[in-house]
């Protein structure tokens, strides 16, 4: 994923300041003679790109280090607060906001309400005008924006960026970057929703150092994203990792995708609102009232208070979820799987019985050397994906 051909060539000069960029936001706070040692740049090659850096206000001087003879060395960092990226991520029912600095860091998040209804010019309207929001009040120059990046829970394709495919939003064939173009000259990012929170974990999460590992999110759908060889894995259109369209029962629901029986039919929060609804009709469910607006935090929360009804609605979503695990297992080879979203607020006792199937029916090798984790970033992790995108293509990623 990250560009890493250097030189002294001044057609590389970009490429150049990328990678000392990079270099800097990696080691937190470095001196020019161990960016010269690190990159085979001269010195004097990294003093006019540090200079550069300093001069665009992307990086600032952070105090001296340890002499190793001579005078101290001036160390240099990002500057916080400097530049900026906006992360968005449309679903069914919210569209989350997050902004974020040039270091990773969150100045800014909020939610706001929507619906699955929605059209796309409804939603693209919402999305606007939230950001012209953040932007004024943030008080954030447009030159100092480095881009908005979208998380859809849908299929995207791999060089158009096009929304293939959202079947939970109703969308097909939608050029998101091409119809938010016209919101300011910085530009946009339109991405997976599960890319996303991969994209977040490798980044400032639980997978930092991870070579190999698999993202599952579980909301209005079921979805997954690969890493493999320290790359992300889309495979030839964009559509690796659409583990909520795997049939695992032929009689199954009627999906949005048009087949029936898929995983996210049967083991979505949709699908558990879904059984829930019916059974409080049928009387199985007496502790929850709110039929139209019941949520999976109100599945969660009848569980824990000793609800076998809704206990076995998780416990069947969770049993289909690990077989699913157990298929990426053997398949994927990961050495970590991390359970993202919604699948987050499982009860424990949930969360081993889903583990259990999945090691129970994957292979015992590739099992044995996996770990099964839940993301220790919430239901954030899309948005602070699409955030993260921006600064990706800043530090020298390919985006």
């Amino acid at each position: 994923m990250k560009i890493g051909t250097i030189g002294n060539n001044k057609f590389l000069k970009e490429l150049n300041e990328t990678y000392l960029l990079e270099l800097i936001r990696t080691n937190k706070q470095i001196s020019k003679a161990d960016l010269a040692q690190l990159t085979g740049l001269s010195p004097t090659a990294c003093g006019i790109i540090v200079t550069n850096l300093l001069d665009k206000g992307y990086i600032r001087e952070a105090g001296v280090g340890v002499s190793t003879g001579g005078r101290r060395p001036v160390l240099y960092e990002l500057t916080p607060q400097s530049y900026f990226s906006i992360g968005v991520d449309i679903d069914v029912d919210y569209i989350r906001f997050i902004l974020m600095d040039i270091t990773g860091q969150v100045e800014y998040r909020d939610i706001i309400p929507s619906k699955s209804d929605y059209s796309v010019l409804a939603t693209i309207e919402l999305v606007e005008e939230k950001i012209r929001q953040i932007i004024q009040k943030n008080n954030i120059k447009e030159e100092r924006l480095l881009g908005v990046g979208i998380s859809i829970p849908g299929m995207i394709d791999n060089i158009s960026h096009e929304v293939v495919f959202a079947p939970n939003l109703g969308w097909e064939r939608v050029n998101l970057e091409n119809m938010l173009a016209g919101i300011g000259s910085f530009p946009i990012y339109v991405d997976n929703e599960a890319i996303c929170s991969a994209i977040c974990e490798n980044w400032i999460g639980c997978c930092i150092n991870q070579k190999d590992f698999v993202c599952i999110n579980m909301k209005s759908g079921i979805g997954s994203s690969i890493f493999a060889g320290g790359n992300l894995y889309r495979g030839c259109c964009g559509s690796a990792g659409e583990i909520g369209h795997i049939m695992v029962d032929a009689n199954g629901p009627k999906c949005g995708c048009g087949n029936y029986g898929c995983l996210e039919t049967l083991a979505s929060s949709k699908a558990m609102i879904e059984k829930a609804q019916k059974q409080i009709k049928q009387g199985l469910i007496a502790d929850i009232t709110d039929i139209e607006s019941i949520t999976i935090d109100d599945i969660i929360s009848s569980t824990n208070a000793g609800n076998e009804a809704t206990r076995v609605i998780l416990v069947e979503a969770s049993g289909y979820l690990g077989l699913a695990v157990a298929n990426i297992i053997n398949t994927i080879n990961p050495s970590k799987i991390v359970l993202g979203k919604e699948l987050n607020k499982f009860p424990e006792d949930i969360l081993e019985h889903l583990k259990n199937i999945a090691f129970a029916k994957a292979l015992k090798y590739p099992a044995s050397r996996v770990e099964i984790v839940t993301s220790e970033l919430g239901e954030d992790t899309s948005a602070l994906g699409a955030a993260i995108i921006p600064l990706q293509k800043l530090f020298g990623y390919q985006v």
